[in-house]
């Protein structure tokens, strides 16, 4: 493959994620006429500031359980294809980890209470609330759903890629097998409670224009701010690999398979929102040149309201990382 011919520097995974922040601020300062957007209003709903997108604390709290069922199957694939023994080692202050976790969610809560309002937190953290004056069963749980489903065929691909592009080994073994056996069990435990008629639900969310739009926009998220920083730190001290080659030939051929299903069901979500009109969809604020949302705006305004979410994920993933190493390293 290509793959093996280029030795790219690991440092790309971190540009990769502040020019996709870069950029978008651009973007946004071009779309306003403005080069200082702090203090503008951009946020789709038309009532946020960029620096109040970036710290929607209690956005970000509703979306807690859908990150950290995707930390757990992210950190149990990558463990899955990755042999024991090139287990990269992450700094000392493994410990620092918990705690700024701690201080990210008690940072949170009160900023939400005292920013957005005590209504606002509980209706996100209670799963009732989507999005600003959008209220619906399952709150940020459901609206997540399509997108959390491709997720699932979509990342075993991009760390196979990851891997591969950076050289560094990949063999299928068992040892994530906790994690993601944990992330498929809370998957569908808080899908049934949080749903009381869960067949009405499953089919209304995954033939709902607005949904499987908002699937698309966070498949557009997580590869470029979400997965690169503990891709990064993970991969930063693991020996490379004379071609990254797999051990076993059948990775490749599942990773096939994986891609096809993936890109039908990429297709399908994009095919059906388009048809409904994404400016149809989405939110209309005052500020929307020609009465509606671009498709450029809507993904560069996403980015910034997933900042919050980002770090938890991150965190939550290398300190997942960081325990599961340990047990392995020394059950071995």
């Amino acid at each position: 493959m290509a793959f093996d011919r280029i030795k790219p520097n690991i440092q790309i995974l971190i540009w990769l994620s502040l020019l996709t922040y870069l950029v978008s601020y651009f973007y946004l300062g071009y779309y306003h006429h403005r080069i200082f957007l702090f203090n503008t209003i951009l946020h789709e709903s038309g009532e946020y500031t960029l620096l109040q997108t970036i710290f929607y604390a209690s956005h970000f709290l509703g979306h807690i359980p859908i990150y950290t069922v995707l930390a757990l199957l992210f950190i149990g694939i990558y463990l899955s294809l990755t042999p024991p023994k090139f287990y990269s080692r992450l700094p000392k202050y493994n410990w620092l980890l918990p705690i700024l976790l701690i201080i990210l969610l008690l940072g949170s809560l009160i900023l939400s209470k005292t920013i957005f309002g005590a209504e606002d937190t509980a209706a996100f953290i209670m799963q009732q609330k989507q999005g600003v004056g959008i209220y619906a069963e399952g709150g940020a749980w459901n609206l997540h759903l399509p997108s959390t489903l491709l997720l699932l065929l979509g990342m075993p691909i991009y760390i196979y890629l990851v891997k591969r592009i950076f050289h560094r080994n990949i063999e299928l073994n068992p040892y994530g097998i906790l994690y993601f056996s944990l992330g498929i069990i809370l998957l569908v435990f808080l899908t049934m409670l949080l749903n009381r008629n869960l067949g009405a639900t499953l089919s209304f969310i995954l033939s709902n224009p607005r949904y499987l739009a908002h699937s698309i926009r966070e498949l557009a998220t997580f590869p470029l701010t979400y997965f690169p920083i503990p891709l990064y730190f993970m991969l930063k001290a693991e020996n490379e690999s004379n071609g990254a080659a797999p051990q076993q030939k059948g990775i490749e051929y599942g990773i096939y398979i994986l891609s096809t299903l993936f890109l039908c069901g990429v297709f399908y979500q994009a095919n059906f929102s388009l048809q409904a009109g994404i400016g149809n969809i989405a939110q209309k604020p005052a500020f929307a040149s020609s009465g509606h949302l671009t498709i450029p705006y809507l993904l560069a305004s996403h980015y910034f309201e997933h900042v919050l979410d980002s770090i938890y994920f991150a965190i939550l993933c290398l300190w997942l990382y960081a325990l599961a190493k340990k047990r392995i390293i020394n059950y071995n």
